[in-house]
């Protein structure tokens, strides 16, 4: 009796050991899980704080190419009244259709720069998703595993009060 008693016993805190070992495994995923979803918030802060400035000076040059373009419609208006075209006038539409050139080109280049950055973002945010899909398995794996050592615990410490 003392010996099935002993068997009990020993058979009791390995199961109690086993049941300590997955809960610490599954706390270790559950802080795997946060800091996941922390590094994933903290990226898609500083992608959205860079996409709002690339924002603002799109936002800014547009305001100055609207300024130019009235400045020149009224040159154009000036122009077909008196029928006259001055030199300087040229020059200066010239000019302003190089700087919308320019500006045209650099914001078409930072268009594609964020939309690079936009692709890539998805494809990490696919992964980190899946990732956590995973770890969200792993963890109903672990948390029904502590299920079954938890009833095998209870089932035997019955056993071993009945006997």
């Amino acid at each position: 009796m003392d010996s099935m008693h002993e068997e009990f016993v020993r058979e009791i805190e390995e199961l109690r050991s086993e049941n300590d070992y997955l809960k610490d495994e599954m706390e270790e995923l559950r802080s795997e899980m946060l800091e996941m979803r922390d590094m994933y918030m903290e990226e898609d802060v500083y992608q959205l704080q860079e996409l709002r400035q690339q924002l603002e000076q799109a936002n800014k040059t547009c305001r100055i190419l609207q300024y130019r373009l009235r400045k020149a419609e009224r040159r154009s208006i000036r122009v077909a009244q008196t029928g006259q075209v001055d030199g300087e006038l040229i020059r200066t539409l010239e000019q302003d259709v190089k700087v919308a050139k320019d500006v045209s080109i650099r914001l078409h280049s930072q268009l594609d720069s964020v939309e690079k950055k936009r692709s890539r973002l998805e494809q990490e945010n696919e992964e980190l998703r899946v990732r956590l899909q995973d770890l969200e398995v792993a963890k109903q794996v672990l948390q029904q595993e502590i299920d079954k050592v938890g009833s095998k615990l209870h089932i035997q410490v019955r056993r071993g009060q009945a006997g």
